[in-house]
């Protein structure tokens, strides 16, 4: 009895700094979209823009479009297949279909925004191609909601070591700002589009860990 007290706390804690995160990244949202100009980037996109033109180069185009490439409808559609057949074999079929969820919802609620916004891309786009409306970055969602939900999955698992669970945060945050970067660099989006996708992400992430809690702390009173 008094372990199942401690995991309702532990879940309750959980739920709570969540929902903190939900309202952080809504806000954030809010803000970018307030402060969207009509016509073109503001002067904190300019200003990234001149930046990342100082490290065009034939290597870092090469790394740039390797990691644009995972951003790609047919990397994720396979990422996400792959990593949900495998959540579901080691951790349950639950487990599995949760994250299939979250990034589908991610992908809907990215299609709706940029609907609803409707910005235009950057009119000097270069090495790759890219369509559809600007904010939010949908690659920059996608790689967030994914690899942060994998990287989470990783971290709560009680069978992975301290130091696979560090390396695993570290290659996930690499590949979430690697995925944002590389659409600056080719300018088929603005910083703020990046930032963006990231707060819509990291909401989607928000809403469907409550609901794995909130359904955890049911099962725990029933």
């Amino acid at each position: 009895m008094k372990r199942r007290k401690w995991g309702l706390v532990f879940i309750r804690k959980q739920w709570n700094g969540w929902m903190f995160v939900l309202i952080v990244s809504v806000l954030l949202l809010t803000a970018l979209v307030m402060s969207l100009p009509e016509q073109g980037g503001n002067a904190f996109d300019r200003s990234m823009e001149a930046w990342m033109a100082g490290f065009k180069s034939d290597g870092m185009t090469v790394l740039f479009k390797l990691f644009s490439q995972l951003g790609s409808t047919i990397a994720i559609i396979g990422i996400t297949l792959i990593s949900a057949l495998v959540i579901g074999w080691m951790r349950g079929w639950l487990r599995g279909a949760s994250f299939m969820a979250g990034v589908a919802a991610a992908y809907l609620l990215n299609s709706l925004l940029k609907m609803w916004i409707d910005r235009s891309r950057p009119a000097v786009a270069w090495g790759i191609e890219a369509d559809g409306a600007s904010f939010p970055s949908a690659n920059a969602m996608l790689a967030i909601v994914m690899y942060g939900l994998l990287a989470n999955m990783i971290i709560q698992s009680s069978s992975i070591r301290g130091g696979f669970k560090f390396a695993a945060i570290a290659v996930a945050a690499l590949l979430i700002l690697m995925m944002g970067l590389c659409r600056v660099y080719f300018h088929v989006h603005y910083l703020t589009d990046i930032m963006g996708g990231y707060a819509a992400g990291l909401a989607v992430i928000s809403i469907l860990m409550m609901i794995t809690y909130a359904f955890n702390k049911n099962r725990g009173a029933a």
